[in-house]
């Protein structure tokens, strides 16, 4: 475990390596042109083992532009310029992965953007994982990175249910940077549970990483840090800008992933061509970050924030021949969880499904009304009874500039821990957001269950609430209900969320706006992201939650 004696008060950071370069609009090419790719599924190169190597790479974005420099994940059996490979484990079945860092020299630049540094160092995170911390890729000085040259063995136990798990980079200062560039992939879980599920799979089921993406005028890719967050003005789906993907008059699979830096999605589905539908192809929400719902949730719409990850059932039966866009509608920043922008932000269609006129075998899948699992079955607020509620916070001491913090104030990175839950106890956390925007919070080595919110009409200079301006509890939204570990936190609301925490060592927790836990509005000297120590001294400075009653009269006090 990291002693609380490595973090002080982070000092500024040196100059930066490079001058932000300015992001124009990007080259327009024509949209759904390209059919999508599934990422290439990961071999073992020995039993219960993988070797993932970080390498520069030479990736198009779309069919009619050239090449153009990126970073990517290979295994032994499968080379990708741009993302990885899909790496998909069992639960019982642990495994073990080499990750070799291949990127040029310390000191090299590889990309002209505004990094803070250019050390090239990487340290591979399992986002929802439950692996021992010094396997879980938490930044420096939480654990040790990889210098260019050398490599580092992650163990992954894998027990765990079964759910959409992804892999990223997740270097201290430079964690936006190198998704940005492509160091991301999927890395799901399954199990006997899953396997079962009368759910479309195989050729039926996909998974999409959704990004926005700028590009200069020779195609290369644009990136910076000039603002607080990043928008790109183009999506860019499993790499491929707006592509889109052939289907049947089936049900399907799919699993979407928000892989972006800054931008939340409203996903839904609106007819491009075809015989007129009287309605769009029914979405069913199945799974969410770290598992399965219990009771499938139909959607019309479905928002999916930084890190996020849900898996929905498309029921495209009946709408041969048809086309239909995959459309968004979130605005750039979202602030409350409800707001709408027609034009998405800039990017108002995200890729295309051109569904057939016929099946190539009879569709047997369906949508039971329960989908139990191991981690699903009991609800969120059963894990009030042995908890105990601790209150943190979202704000900004300096506009434009989100912090995190403890109930008393906001604090950053290297500030020493507050959030140190004893090993095997159960918490409460009330998230209160007096920012302008939404944050996806992210806790590693944990999983978690939404319980509610709470809108809060004001909020004093200290950052607490007013208690008599504290609205009435709102549950989860029912897509919302299954187990997660990143959490939409709107402003001026209190998000609780509740769970175990039964992996021992240090770690972080952070907003998944990746601008955000670089401090991008700072250069790196403020950052979004706090350290999260699992020990063994008891927390009784925190009051018992007990019930949901009871939750609720602790909220309302400042």
């Amino acid at each position: 475990m990291v002693g609380t004696g490595l973090f002080v008060s982070a000092a500024p950071l040196a100059p930066k390596a490079e001058a932000a370069v300015p992001c124009g609009p990007s080259p327009v090419p024509t949209f759904f042109k390209d059919e999508v790719q599934q990422p290439p599924a990961a071999k073992p190169d020995a039993p219960g083992h993988y070797t993932l190597t970080a390498h520069v790479g030479s990736h198009a974005f779309h069919s009619d532009w050239p090449a153009v420099r990126t970073l990517g994940y290979s295994t032994p059996n499968a080379a990708v310029d741009y993302l990885g490979p899909t790496i998909t484990t069992h639960k019982g079945k642990p495994i073990d992965v080499t990750v070799v860092n291949d990127l040029p020299a310390a000191g090299t630049p590889i990309f002209p953007f505004d990094q803070p540094n250019n050390n090239n160092k990487i340290t591979t995170h399992r986002h929802a994982g439950l692996q021992p911390a010094p396997s879980d890729g938490s930044p420096e000085p939480i654990q040790p990175e990889i210098p260019p040259g050398a490599s580092r063995t992650n163990h992954y136990p894998n027990d765990q249910a079964a759910g959409p798990l992804w892999y990223h980079d997740h270097d201290h200062e430079n964690t936006s940077y190198h998704v940005y560039e492509g160091l991301a992939g999927f890395m799901p879980n399954t199990d006997e549970r899953e396997e079962n599920f009368p759910l479309p799979k195989g050729d039926f089921a996909k998974s999409f990483a959704i990004q926005d993406k700028s590009f200069n005028p020779d195609y290369t890719l644009c990136y910076n840090h000039a603002n607080p967050e990043f928008f790109g003005d183009l999506p860019v789906v499993n790499g491929a800008v707006a592509p889109k993907q052939q289907v049947e008059p089936r049900r399907y699979t799919f699993t979407l992933l928000n892989g972006s830096d800054s931008r939340f999605y409203r996903v839904s589905l609106k007819q491009a061509s075809g015989p007129t539908a009287s309605a769009p192809p029914k979405m069913t929400v199945v799974a969410s970050d770290s598992g399965y719902l219990f009771h499938p949730a139909p959607v019309d719409e479905l928002l999916i924030g930084p890190g996020e990850r849900y898996k929905v059932v498309v029921d495209f039966t009946g709408h041969n021949d048809q086309n239909w866009v995959l459309s968004n509608n979130a605005p750039t920043p979202l602030g409350p969880m409800d707001d709408v922008d027609p034009t998405g932000g800039g990017i108002p269609q995200i890729m295309r499904f051109d569904v057939g006129t016929s099946t190539s075998s009879p569709d047997k899948s369906r949508i039971p009304k329960v989908l139990p699992e191991t981690n699903n079955v009991l609800p969120p607020e059963a894990l009030l009874a042995r908890s105990r509620l601790r209150t943190v916070q979202a704000g900004e001491a300096t506009p434009g500039v989100p912090q995190l913090g403890d109930k008393d104030q906001l604090l950053n990175f290297l500030d020493p821990p507050t959030e140190t839950p004893q090993l095997n106890s159960t918490e409460t956390w009330a998230m209160r957001n007096h920012s302008p925007d939404s944050h996806p919070i992210h806790l590693h080595m944990v999983e978690l269950r939404l319980i509610g919110r709470w809108h809060v009409g004001q909020w004093d200079a200290n950052g607490k609430p007013v208690p008599s301006s504290i609205g009435p509890f709102e549950p989860p939204r029912p897509y919302e209900t299954g187990p997660k570990e990143d959490f939409v936190s709107p402003p001026d609301y209190i998000t609780a969320w509740a769970g175990t925490f039964t992996v021992p060592g240090a770690s972080v927790w952070h907003c998944h706006i990746l601008s955000h836990e670089d401090g991008a509005s700072t250069g790196g000297a403020v950052e979004m992201m706090r350290p999260l120590v699992i020990g063994n001294t008891p927390q009784t400075q925190l009051p018992r939650v007990l019930t949901q009653a009871r939750l609720d009269q602790l909220i309302r006090q400042p």
